[in-house]
């Protein structure tokens, strides 16, 4: 199974993942996180297909991407002004259908921006701890609630919209025992 945890920045995505991995095991679960997708490569997708093949190579039953496709759709286009290259995500998601086939699902954390705010300024002002102004913290905090909101809406809006693959919304927190039962359900319920 390919579970592609996607969210918000301080939901809690790497804890949710440290947990699955703790409950599958180190021997059978590979754990990889992804940044901004490098510029070097023929479509801003190429280092996923990459990563599924390291993993497939690997032979670990089970892969969780911290972060993906989804984040360098949407999110990328907010922080980067890139298109979004729709087109380039949806063969990526028929090269994984044609590859993995039967065993990827789309694991969403979300949260209030309640619940996350508090982290956000906490790493804010140790970003601008050399900075003068009370403008700046105020400006990323701002910007931060909105990029949050808007990742938010449109990761619902690709779940509901342009991915082929299922997937689990989580609101709060779960066993990870429970979020793997929910993301074996998606995919018997989807038919994979």
């Amino acid at each position: 199974m390919l579970i592609i945890v996607s969210g918000p920045d301080r939901v809690g995505k790497s804890t949710l993942i440290a947990k699955l991995a703790d409950v599958l095991g180190k021997d059978d679960c590979l754990e990889l996180h992804h940044a901004a997708p490098p510029r070097n490569q023929g479509s801003i997708f190429d280092f996923y297909k990459e990563d599924i093949l390291k993993w497939i190579d690997s032979g670990k039953g089970y892969c969780i991407f911290d972060r993906a496709w989804p984040c360098s759709y949407i999110l990328e286009q907010f922080r980067r002004n890139n298109l979004g290259h729709l087109e380039d995500l949806i063969d990526l998601e028929l090269w994984i259908n044609d590859t993995v086939a039967d065993g990827v699902v789309h694991l969403g954390q979300f949260r209030p921006w309640h619940w996350s705010a508090p982290l956000h300024v906490e790493e804010l002002k140790e970003e601008a701890e050399h900075e003068d102004g009370s403008w700046y913290l105020r400006d990323q905090y701002v910007t931060r609630m909105q990029e949050h909101e808007i990742y938010q809406n449109q990761l619902i809006d690709f779940y509901e919209r342009v991915t082929m693959f299922p997937n689990v919304q989580l609101t709060d927190s779960q066993t990870p025992e429970r979020v793997l039962a929910m993301c074996k359900n998606a995919l018997l319920e989807s038919g994979r």
